[in-house]
């Protein structure tokens, strides 16, 4: 006797993500600013190799909380924004999407409260979920346990 549909769902829903090639990464909205309008100042070799190459992953979280900034004017004018928005650059550079999941939501809501930022709070249970380490210059991830490149 099989699954249910509904079990059958679920036991999909709660199966291991897939493995990702070594290198892979999640860029936090701070790396991607810092990289593409600030030339990448003040990251490390490893920051900016990660960001070069391998695969990178974006979360629509961060792209949300990037053009968020950008249409209230925190940002400073960069390419993202002259003439192709902010998911054709993204994707013209190679960058690839990654789902956050029910699960990785929920989780996102129970960590402990280190960070409070919740663009923050879904990247780090985005990593702890998948095992990618995250590109970003914010000490606070470490507290968490995942794997930070700056």
């Amino acid at each position: 006797m099989g699954l249910s549909p509904a079990r059958k769902g679920f036991a999909e829903a709660s199966a291991a993500w897939p493995s990702h090639p070594p290198g892979a990464c999640l860029a936090d909205a701070c790396a991607l600013i810092v990289f593409h309008a600030f030339g990448a100042a003040g990251m490390s070799d490893a920051g900016r190799a990660a960001m070069q190459g391998g695969e990178v992953f974006v979360i629509a979280e961060t792209v949300w909380e990037i053009t968020r900034k950008a249409a209230d004017g925190k940002l400073p004018p960069f390419a993202p924004f002259e003439d192709l928005g902010f998911p054709a650059f993204l994707r013209e550079r190679g960058y690839k999407s990654l789902a956050v999941d029910w699960d990785i939501a929920a989780r996102a809501a129970t960590l402990p409260p280190h960070h409070r930022d919740p663009m923050d709070r879904m990247l780090i249970a985005t990593s702890l979920a998948t095992g990618l380490p995250i590109i970003t210059n914010d000490a606070a991830f470490a507290a968490y346990g995942v794997t930070l490149v700056w």
